[in-house]
């Protein structure tokens, strides 16, 4: 059966133990290996037959997709622990994220194309009942905060929509509706920002002055979204007039500088932490990849 290769470079990060005898570099990858970027996006089957693992001739007519890998999940030893899927719209199914077992995934040859030892079909046991009730995958005790930070502008754009159907009647009503609308979502940006705060503290990082700051130390620290996922890194700052850090470029996505997308910020807009009992850096921004990605490839 075939291994999933990440990359010589990710799987020596995540090594906790080293022999001097171990190579550290790989000249050529096994025949057989895949990679991450060729693995992400590969589609996934179910079916409630055993699977041969020996191969099928083309895709069965049995087997339920699923989705597709969209991401995968690794512990800390560089072991692949499972991969996410997103799942909606399936056979009536609600649309969310779903962690399965890298174990009982199976990649199946297809021996319809024999010449192509590549090809293979990624299968897993399973009834479509089992997928109704599989728990929606939860990336951290922060992951409600995107969701959270959503509403409260939604509560904001219903108050905001209501008061302008309201002008023709009482101007004053209206306008004590957008105080009160505009008050109740700062209030809940604050108390997110808070939890944001807490939750950073519990992991031993505190927020960091800007007179402590300095272009060397800011560039390359990683940079986590709101979901406490990893999401790029600090790659270059823009200096103001004055000399002091105006703006973040942050390199989202991406691997080893492949399939970045450099975005520029406003140092407003990023949080700067800094490691309790150390030095290390780290910036928070509180917006999702996608999102960022959406603001536009800066150029300089």
């Amino acid at each position: 059966m075939k291994t999933l290769l990440m990359s010589t470079t990710l799987i020596a990060a995540t090594s906790t133990v080293a022999f001097a005898e171990t190579p550290k570099f790989m000249a050529s990858a096994d025949p057989l290996a895949i990679q991450a970027s060729e693995f992400i996006g590969q589609q996934i089957y179910t079916t409630p037959s055993e699977v041969d693992a020996e191969g099928y001739e083309g895709l069965q007519q049995e087997w339920e997709k699923i989705g597709e890998v969209n991401d995968i999940v690794l512990s800390r030893d560089g072991n692949i622990q499972s991969v996410l899927v997103d799942i909606g719209g399936f056979l009536g199914i609600g649309e969310r994220q779903i962690a399965v077992d890298m174990n009982v995934l199976q990649m199946v040859p297809d021996s319809a194309t024999p010449e192509d030892s590549t090809d293979y079909f990624l299968v897993m046991q399973a009834e479509v009942a089992e997928f109704e009730t599989a728990p929606a995958y939860e990336h951290s005790g922060m992951s409600d905060l995107s969701d959270r930070a959503e509403q409260a502008v939604k509560t904001t754009s219903a108050a905001l929509k209501n008061t302008a159907d309201d002008l023709g009647n009482t101007a004053q009503g209206a306008a004590e509706r957008v105080g009160e609308a505009i008050s109740n979502t700062m209030d809940d940006v604050k108390e997110i920002t808070a939890e944001v705060t807490s939750d950073w503290q519990d992991k031993g990082y505190e927020p960091i002055e800007g007179a402590n700051l300095s272009a060397e130390r800011l560039t390359g620290a990683p940079a986590y979204g709101i979901k406490d996922d990893w999401i790029g890194e600090v790659s270059d700052l823009v200096m103001s007039d004055s000399g002091d850090i105006s703006h973040a470029i942050i390199d989202v996505g991406g691997f080893l500088g492949i399939g970045e997308t450099p975005v520029k910020l406003e140092l407003s807009q990023v949080t700067v932490l800094q490691e309790v009992e150390g030095d290390a850096l780290r910036v928070y921004v509180p917006m999702s990849s996608d999102k960022l990605k959406g603001i536009g490839a800066y150029e300089s």
